[in-house]
């Protein structure tokens, strides 16, 4: 029987007999167990069925009864309006009330189920957070993780670890066992006479202002195989990190370097869209609710720096020294 379109006012049931009788030990008409409410506790608009649920292509599940819900994009020589529609399974609960844990409910304590994916991209948006129970997460394959990584407890590795790229650590470090490190381990220009008492101290260097006559520029300096220069802070709602006014006169623009880490939130659309003189500008899907940690480095200009070079002494140096101050020393005259 074909018809158009059929309304029910109630519920629909497909079974071979009332919800519930054949699942009783003692069926007792009338008093049957049932989710869906039988009689005036009937929900309105609900549907049972005791077997299979098919939508969509049924050519999609070759094998006779895959699942008890097989679903699958419709068939377009059919019903090609609904098979222009852009998703299988849609959930929400937007005209209801806010989210809650039991929104999409798999299994339970008394009936657990396993869960496998298929899938060439997952992509999760998360508001909150994202808990996980279990004895043991395996991941085969590359993990790439961007933005903040807390972590509470111990961590337990087996196999091989390989990190490509800038790794920074604030606070304490601990190793428990054997330590290996394959691989040459290479620190330019090291003089154990140079590591003095008077080396260990802060190294700065105190110059006249690039632009502002009558002032005075003093940085501390960290050690690298460039003259570099840095600024870093946090961004909290604005998407411009301001770039010092003596900047210009004493770097290289072109050696600009921008490092991002999104917190609270994770933030994939972040990125540097614009490097003018005064201001970085970033763009992100979440303007003007940005929130990251950054680090800007840059090369001081001047001659170029000859990281190692043949020699038993700083005198040794094949560059332009008259830039150069090394710690404890005045080009390996130890000062007085």
């Amino acid at each position: 029987m074909r018809v158009q379109d059929e309304h029910i006012g109630r519920q629909l049931h497909v079974c071979s007999a009332n919800p519930g009788i054949n699942e009783l030990p003692t069926p007792t008409p009338g008093k049957e167990p049932f989710c869906l409410g039988v009689g005036p506790a009937a929900i309105p608009g609900s549907i049972y069925a005791n077997g299979c649920v098919l939508v969509g292509n049924p050519a999609a599940f070759p094998a006779i009864a895959e699942a008890q819900v097989m679903i699958a994009p419709a068939n377009a020589a059919i019903n090609p309006k609904a098979a222009v529609t852009p998703s299988l399974l849609k959930v929400t609960n937007r005209l209801t009330r806010p989210p809650t844990p039991l929104d999409v409910f798999l299994g339970d304590p008394a009936g657990m189920v396993g869960v496998t994916i298929n899938s060439s991209v997952m992509t999760i948006t998360e508001a909150v957070s994202i808990n996980i129970a279990t004895p043991a997460i395996n991941i085969t394959g590359v993990k790439n993780h961007a933005g903040a990584n807390n972590k509470v407890g111990a961590e337990n590795q087996t196999g091989t670890s390989a990190e490509t790229g800038f790794k920074a650590r604030a606070g304490g470090s601990t190793d428990s066992g054997v330590r290996k490190t394959t691989g040459p381990l290479a620190c330019t220009i090291v003089k154990g006479s140079i590591f003095t008492g008077r080396a260990l101290k802060n190294k700065g260097f105190d110059i006249e202002h690039p632009t502002r006559k009558g002032k005075r520029v003093r940085h501390i300096c960290v050690e690298g195989p460039e003259s570099a220069i840095y600024i870093r802070g946090k961004l909290d709602g604005t998407h411009i990190i301001d770039i010092p006014e003596y900047w210009q006169g004493l770097v290289d623009y072109d050696t600009i370097t921008v490092n991002l880490t999104p917190f609270g939130k994770p933030d994939l659309s972040l990125y540097v869209k614009e490097i003018r003189k005064d201001k970085i500008i970033l763009s992100s899907d979440h303007l003007t609710q940005v929130q990251c940690f950054y680090n800007v480095w840059a090369n001081r200009i001047g001659p170029e720096l000859h990281v190692e070079y043949d020699g038993e002494s700083p005198a040794d140096y094949p560059g332009d020294q008259s830039g150069h101050s090394i710690a404890g020393y005045t080009y390996d005259k130890e000062d007085a």
